[in-house]
């Protein structure tokens, strides 16, 4: 189960460190602004915690991080 978690992070983390450095340059390029990328990244973090907060399940979590902890154990 474990490494599930980290290949969707490693997954995440490198699809981001590739893909928002290209969309912050496009909008830099595009305005002559170093300030409108801001935005951008505030959105961006927004989204996430919006997700986080409304699309996970904390409860379950704790469940399933204690049967786990468990079953490691045994």
């Amino acid at each position: 189960m474990a490494f599930q978690f980290f290949g969707l992070f490693g997954i995440t983390q490198t699809a981001s460190s590739m893909v928002v450095p290209v969309i912050l340059t496009a909008i830099i390029d595009r305005t002559r602004s170093n300030w409108m990328g801001f935005p951008f990244l505030f959105s961006l973090s927004l989204t996430a915690s919006l997700i986080i907060w409304f699309g996970v399940d904390v409860r379950k979590g704790r469940k399933d991080a204690a049967a786990w902890a468990k079953e490691v154990r045994t």
